[in-house]
Formats: C-alpha cells, structure tokens, sequence
C-alpha cells in the first residue's frame, strides 16, 4: 500500500510541475511570437517602398507566349510640390504615378531620364492652383498634359499611358 500512496504523491507532483512548466513556457514564448509576428508585420508595410516583391520598381503583365507586347507598370517616384498660391494657405499637392510602358527593352532608358521627368512633371504643376485640378476634368486634363510632355520627352519610347495611382492636396496655414 505503501508504493501506491507513493505514486500517487509522484504523480500529483508530477502534474503540478507539468501545469507550472506549461505556465512558464506560454509566458516566455507568447512575447517572442508577438515581437515576432510585429517585427515581420513592419517590413512588410514600410520595409517594401515603391517597389515590387523582386525589388523592381516596375511590374509586368501579360508576359506570355501568346501575347507580342507585355504590360510594363513603372512606377515614377513620389512627387510633392507646392501649388501656384491662390489664397493665404500654401497647399503641396502630392503625386504618386505609374507609366505604362509596351516594351521591356525600354525600362533602362526610362530609368536614364527620370530626372527629366520628374523636372517636367514638377515644372508643370508649380504653375497649377488648386483649381485647375480638383474634380473628374481637372484631373483628365492634368493627366492628359503630363502624358503629353512624358512622350515628348521619352520619345522614341512608346510611354502608352499613365496610371495616377494617388493625388493628395495638403493645405498648409
């Protein structure tokens, strides 16, 4: 009788120490994950930028067999600019856009003449307001204008679009 009341001490000790350990690991790893899983969270909302999984600043579509010309998105730098001033407040407008490009041979030269572009763009919205730009047919004829001067400037390049993928205006007292 003795052994039995012996095991069974162990085994209720044994068990307390098992709950204890478990205490003590969920105590020490929980943090761990959750530094973790914040850790990776960052990197991948602010680690990432303007550019793609690969590390380009351009994506392609419809890169097959079947197809003659891919889809290239190139993705311009952000711009923020101070509007033409109208009124007592200073108003930046800030720009993120993409040009459409046909052909992948391209995507060097355009990279060489970003600055140019990115010269262009600004030269032209300095001389906007407000405005000019705000509602659906400000906004077609600034995109209209900026791809205009983008192909004057690429040219030979085909530019076949431009995608605003942001406007914002900030208005500064």
């Amino acid at each position: 009788m003795a052994d039995l009341d012996d095991f069974d001490a162990f085994e209720e000790e044994e068990e307390q120490s098992s709950n204890i350990n478990k205490k003590k690991i969920v105590i020490f790893l929980l943090p761990i994950l959750i530094a973790i899983g914040i850790a990776v969270g960052m990197y991948h909302t602010f680690g990432t930028s303007d550019q793609n999984q690969e590390g380009r600043p351009y994506k392609i579509l419809n890169e097959t067999e079947n197809t003659q010309q891919p889809l290239i998105f190139y993705d311009l730098p952000e711009i923020n600019t101070p509007l033409k001033k109208t009124s007592e407040a200073n108003e930046v407008l800030r720009l993120n856009m993409a040009i459409e490009l046909t052909n992948r041979e391209d995507i060097p030269k355009i990279e060489i003449l970003l600055p140019r572009f990115y010269d262009i763009i600004l030269a032209h919205i300095n001389g906007l307001t407000n405005a000019e730009i705000s509602g659906t047919e400000g906004m077609y004829w600034l995109k209209q204008e900026l791809l205009y001067r983008l192909r004057l400037a690429a040219a030979p390049i085909n530019i076949a679009d431009i995608d605003i993928k942001s406007i914002e205006i900030q208005k500064n007292i």
